[in-house]
């Protein structure tokens, strides 16, 4: 009974494994078409480049775009870095994109301040065979080695 709970647990792992790079496969598309209209995007600036409405506009889609690729980053090698990454770029976007005040404006530099101390000074050990924060091993299978690079237990997209 355990063998046949244990084959089938390996099949929905392999299952999500699958369905992960489909959808990074679509996100990739998403990046590639966003990419795409990024061109008409700069030269609706470049054509009221007084205005600082257009330059917004066009620097919102830049973020939207870096946003979508750290995303993809995530999706390819799910880690601690790449997931605290994503947050700095949306906390980032929503500051310089979005009209704050003064609280909010503390607040969200605080928030990346918090951020960039948890990559900094938070390096939680990898485990063995693990793709990252999201792997499906147990507990008893944890490295004693200490920490190592996430790039090197993760699997790539």
């Amino acid at each position: 009974m355990n063998n046949l709970l244990r084959k089938i647990r390996n099949i929905l792992y392999e299952s999500c494994n699958f369905l992960e790079l489909l959808m990074a496969l679509v996100v990739l598309a998403a990046i590639l078409i966003a990419c795409s209209s990024l061109g008409g995007s700069f030269l609706d600036y470049w054509n009221d480049r007084s205005s600082n409405t257009a330059f917004l506009i066009f620097v919102g889609h830049v973020f939207n775009i870096l946003i979508g690729i750290e995303f993809l980053k995530m999706l390819c090698q799910p880690s601690e870095d790449t997931v605290l990454e994503v947050l700095i770029f949306l906390v980032a976007r929503h500051m310089i994109l979005d009209h704050t005040t003064v609280v909010e404006n503390l607040i969200t530099i605080l928030s990346i301040g918090i951020l960039f101390a948890i990559k900094k000074y938070i390096n939680l050990p990898a485990r063995k065979g693990s793709y990252g924060i999201f792997s499906g091993n147990s507990g008893s299978e944890q490295s004693d080695s200490g920490s190592g690079s996430s790039s090197e237990n993760s699997k790539d997209c």
